[in-house]
């Protein structure tokens, strides 16, 4: 999996229980002290309301029982059973609805931050980490931290305090001896508990990753399905998945066979234990006759209450190793520092558009270097044009002009300023890009050429017409209503990067980049786009990658590339005159034609 090459300040740990993680996970839960601080009163006052019933039914039987048969005695005995079990089922109602309540509360505020963070973290990060994956820490791991709160620390909290209390409460009420006799298996039960943790939490962070390795599978099939039925790879990528699910399976039934061989063995202890109180309380109250049938009652009914937390204390235990196997998965991204984006200080409230490129060198991995001494400067409102066979460097350059990746060898300066010291919001700002994969949001066409900003219609309109798009815009259904789907999967190629260019022309760019924004369009749009390229291009600084439109041949300044070096720097008359590389391409790739201009 790509998270391994992660370096983050926290991992998974290993240990089958992590105060660390625990306490960095209630850090989360400060803004809402007061109702956590609540949720533990409740919890100690549920405990302390547990050892009432089995005293009121000790009495009860004693008094209105055994001595005579009471019949009002017997009733009032009821009255305070039935008082007291309204009273906790009341307190267990708040209980569980506030920690529930803390939980959501917490998790929204855990995804938000760690949607927010990962908006900033760098483009190589993406690079690496499959989508699918991230969408499990964002959406199912941050659910699965919720379970501390609702199940996990505060209910276990609850369910120790009960125990302490019911068992202080038993050797004060009742014979030590009885009591000691009674509860003899707990040790065995602690030793269960513990092979069961720390077992359980290995299969919980198996089945995580199997879930994120099922989400990503799935997100990337689905998005490519159109290349999964021309290959007709259905069968095959069936049983690929067929595989995946059988992790995902095997992972499952581990985790089920502890927990099928750990509840066994509690429900087994327990039984023992009554059986123990009654055989030694049996002896106690024929041979002493100071243990009556009411505190054999008790007892039994307090070892049946102490055995339901102890026995819930497994599945607590369980639902919190859940919850920190997800949260360390989470706090991951969380506390990542090293993949966010790196920003410098410098604004500028419009560009200029002077770009100036010295020794610039770049590779993705050190041994394998894309951009070799790369120099050249485009002056203010030039159109520059990169020209060079796929894989020569083209977009890896747009990119760095971005600042998508950080510059390792050389420098870009933006208008005189290097460009690690710009302000990422001041730059992007200032810049506008148009690709050959447009990407649209299923959304309204008027909320993808906006982007969410508040432009009026009047203004979408006026643009599209400037550009001289306004015909196709009306021909779409509902006009800027039209929802255009997932990915734009509504319109054709062409019709995306109209919308693009559209797009881009609302955001007044004063640095315009078109990356092969015109490859693969149909004839119908190539017109539009010819006239929108020369509508944005005009009065601004733009860099042109470009196969088919007429701005490479009518730029200012034409720069050739080839694996990584320029080849070539000139006009496009010029170049071709000199009978180089760039006539060779312009032959052969551009339009297949011998052309002069």
């Amino acid at each position: 999996m790509s998270e391994k090459s992660q370096t983050t300040k926290s991992s998974i740990s290993g240990k089958a229980f992590d105060w660390k993680v625990l306490s960095l996970v209630m850090g989360y839960a400060r803004p809402y002290k007061w109702q956590t601080i609540l949720s533990l009163i409740l919890s100690v006052g549920l405990g302390l309301l547990a050892t009432v019933r089995p005293v009121l039914i000790r009495d009860g039987v004693d008094n209105a029982v055994v001595e005579g048969g009471d019949l009002e005695a017997l009733w009032f005995a009821m009255a305070l059973l039935l008082s007291a079990l309204v009273i906790e089922a009341i307190g267990q109602f708040v209980f569980i609805y506030g920690t529930n309540d803390l939980g959501a509360r917490v998790i929204k505020d855990i995804r938000i931050k760690l949607f927010g963070h990962l908006l900033h973290f760098n483009i190589p990060f993406f690079d690496k980490t499959p989508i699918g994956t991230l969408v499990t820490r964002t959406v199912s791991d941050v659910e699965t931290m919720a379970e501390i709160f609702s199940n996990g620390i505060l209910v276990i909290f609850g369910d120790l305090f009960k125990i302490v209390i019911m068992i202080s409460v038993m050797f004060f009420l009742f014979d030590p001896a009885l009591v000691a006799i009674s509860l003899s298996v707990i040790p065995l039960l602690f030793i269960a508990t513990r092979w069961f943790q720390r077992n359980i939490k290995v299969v919980f962070t198996d089945v995580r990753n199997q879930v994120a390795a099922l989400n990503s599978f799935v997100q990337e099939r689905l998005t490519g399905m159109s290349i999964v039925q021309l290959f007709t790879r259905e069968k095959i990528e069936a049983d690929r998945f067929d595989r995946i699910n059988k992790r995902h399976r095997d992972a499952n039934i581990r985790g089920i066979w502890y927990f099928s061989l750990f509840f066994p063995i509690i429900e087994m202890l327990s039984a023992v234990s009554i059986g123990l109180a009654i055989w030694y309380g049996g002896l106690k109250a024929s041979a002493v006759g100071n243990v009556s049938i009411g505190d054999l009652t008790a007892l039994i009914v307090f070892i049946n209450l102490l055995y339901r937390p102890l026995r819930q204390l497994a599945d607590r235990f369980n639902t919190l190793q859940m919850g920190m196997v997800a949260s360390e998965r989470v706090l991951k991204l969380v506390n990542n520092e090293e993949q966010r984006e790196f920003t410098g200080d410098y604004t500028q409230q419009r560009v200029v558009g002077k770009v100036d490129v010295r020794g610039l060198s770049f590779a993705y991995s050190k041994k394998e270097w894309i951009l070799r001494d790369i120099n050249f400067k485009i002056r203010e409102g030039q159109t520059c044009a990169l020209v060079g066979a796929t894989g020569s460097g083209k977009s890896t350059l747009v990119h760095l002009l971005l600042g998508y990746y950080p510059i390792e060898q050389g420098y870009i300066k933006l208008d005189g300023i290097d460009l690690s010291k710009w302000s990422l919001k001041s730059l992007r700002s200032n810049v506008s890009l148009v690709q050959q994969d447009v990407f649209l949001f299923s959304d309204t066409v008027r909320n993808n050429v906006a982007v969410y900003r508040d432009i009026k219609d009047d203004d979408i309109w006026q643009a599209a017409e400037n550009m001289g798009i306004k015909d196709f815009l009306t021909s779409l259904p509902g006009g800027l209503d039209y929802d255009v789907k997932e990915r734009g999967g509504m319109l054709s190629t062409g019709q995306r990067q109209l919308l693009a260019f559209l797009r881009a022309y609302l955001r007044d760019p004063s640095l315009l980049i078109l990356d092969e924004a015109t490859s693969s369009i149909d004839s119908q749009a190539e017109k539009w786009i010819q006239k929108a390229a020369e509508i944005l291009t005009k009065g601004r600084t733009s860099i042109v990658v470009a196969h088919r439109l007429a701005t490479v041949l009518n730029a200012d300044q034409i720069i050739v590339l080839d694996k990584g070096k320029i080849v070539e720097v000139g006009v496009h008359k010029d170049l071709l005159k000199a009978g180089g590389y760039y006539s060779n391409l312009f032959e052969k790739q551009f339009f297949g034609r011998e052309n002069n201009s």
